[in-house]
This record gives C-alpha cells, sequence and structure tokens, in this order.
C-alpha cells in the first residue's frame, strides 16, 4: 500500500502540483517540514496520553478539538506548532501536578463522576450546549476517535524526514477514518481499558458517513468483549435541525444512570 501511494506521489501527485504552481518541489524543504512535524507529534501524543492520569487534567473529545487544530488546520510543520505544543504540555503538566480537572466554559471540572471514550464528531451547531450536558454530570471525556482523524500520534506514528514520500504515504494509512472496522474496534477497546474508562458512547452524526458507518456493530462489539456500559446518541456536525437537546440530555440521563448503577455493583 505505500508503495502504491508512493508510486501516486511521484507520477501524479507531484507534478500536478508542480505544473499548477510553477514551483519544483523542494525535498530539503519537504525534509525540514517533516521535521518540525515530528516534534509536533511527539508533544500531542504526550498530551493526548495525560487523561490516563485520575483525574484527567483535560477533556480529551470536547477541548481536544481545540488541541488538533493547529496541527490539522495550516500550522503542521511550523515552528510555531512545535512552540504552542510545548507551551500547552506544560500547562497541562501543571494540571496533573497540582491533581485539577479540565477546564471547560462552565469553569473547572472539580468533581469527575464518569470517565468516558466517546467514538464519532461532536456536534458544531450546538457546541457549548453539549459540552454542558457532560459537565452537569461530571463526565470527562478521556478520549475520542474524533481527535484521531488527522493522525494517531500516541500510537506511535511519526512522520520521518529520512523517508519523505513514505511517511506521507503511511500518515494517510493511520487517520482514524482510513482504518477498518476491526482495527478502529481494537484501538477502541485500548484507549477503554488504558484510560480506566467507566463506559462507551457513540455520537452518530448522519453527515459524516467515514464516521457513522459500522458504529451500531463497534458499540456492541465492545459491550460484549468488555461488559461495559454504552450509549448511543445523534445529531449533526451542520445541521441543528438534528440537534434534539431534550432527546439527547434524556438519553444520556439513563446513560449515566447505568454508569452509576454499576459503580454501586463495583464497589460492593
Amino acid at each position: 500500500m505505500t508503495e502504491y501511494m508512493v508510486k501516486q506521489l511521484k507520477e501524479e501527485v507531484i507534478p500536478k502540483m508542480e505544473k499548477i504552481s510553477g514551483k519544483k518541489l523542494d525535498e530539503e524543504k519537504l525534509k525540514e517540514i517533516l521535521r518540525n512535524s515530528a516534534k509536533a507529534e511527539d508533544l500531542i501524543g504526550k498530551i493526548f496520553d495525560t487523561p490516563k492520569n485520575v483525574p484527567s487534567p483535560i477533556d480529551a473529545y470536547f477541548a481536544g478539538v481545540y488541541y488538533i487544530g493547529p496541527i490539522n488546520i495550516g500550522f503542521r510543520g511550523t515552528s510555531e506548532a512545535v512552540e504552542y505544543y510545548g507551551e500547552l504540555y506544560k500547562e497541562i503538566l501543571e494540571r496533573v501536578d497540582k491533581g485539577l480537572g479540565p477546564v471547560t466554559p462552565e469553569g473547572e471540572l472539580k468533581d469527575e463522576q464518569f470517565r468516558l471514550v466517546v467514538e464519532g464528531p461532536p456536534n458544531w451547531t450546538s457546541f457549548r450546549e453539549f459540552w454542558k450536558l457532560f459537565y452537569d454530570y461530571g463526565a470527562v471525556i478521556v478520549a475520542s476517535s474524533y481527535t484521531k482523524v488527522g493522525g494517531m500520534y500516541e500510537m506511535g506514528f511519526r512522520h520521518d524526514p529520512d523517508r519523505p514520500l513514505e511517511s506521507l504515504s503511511e500518515y494517510c494509512m493511520t487517520c482514524y477514518t482510513n482504518l477498518n472496522l476491526p482495527q478502529r474496534i481494537d484501538l477502541l477497546e485500548k484507549y477503554i481499558t488504558d484510560y480506566h474508562a467507566d463506559g462507551f458512547l457513540v455520537n452518530s452524526i448522519k453527515s459524516c458517513n467515514s464516521f457513522s458507518a459500522g458504529q451500531l456493530l463497534m458499540m456492541r462489539r465492545l459491550e460484549e468483549k468488555l461488559e461495559i456500559p454504552v450509549g448511543f446518541i445523534e445529531s449533526d456536525l451542520v445541521d441543528p435541525r438534528y440537534f434534539s437537546y431534550a432527546n439527547i440530555k434524556n438519553r444520556l440521563e439513563s446513560f449515566f444512570q447505568m454508569l452509576e448503577q454499576r459503580k454501586i455493583i463495583l464497589a460492593q
């Protein structure tokens, strides 16, 4: 697969981009960009590893979408991205040392009640309302699939300046939505186990087929294998008509009640 993609880059992508832009590919510049990419990837991998702490210092879903912004949208491979993630990591480590929970639009979450792994994108049209539903129940998302849509850095992937085209190809194959269903299930199982999650939740997004396909299968497989509570809600990335506050609130309330009952049983 890597050879196939490298061939595409060499024979199709690069020649066409050189023709359109009027510039030849600068391999040394590309290597420098990949060096900076790898440095930023080291840091963001460490950042998304910190929710293994109890309490989690960050929310890896709602806040996580802000953290992946610079590396996904315009700053990948720049020294500014490396600097940003370095400062962010230092701030998060301070929160770990002080035993602090995530910062949210409603304020700092001081009493972590539930630790969740979430599959699927968030709802953008009512983002703050959506986040508050979790905050009100003391629920923290310790790992999410959506923040891996641009790369699986905490799983070990790094761009390699010594193998630039091969590295770019391998990167594409390790982004979350390019994984097959068994690979996704294995990854989510690892998150649930390694991050000590109390439950697994699917937010099924109607307008994003690269996520929504197979989610029910994934949910059932994880429920059977790990014997943990699972939940399923539906909303949309961009269409506000698909965000039903009352419906989502009712489903989440039932889900959190399930989690609470399980905690009581396990404590007995």
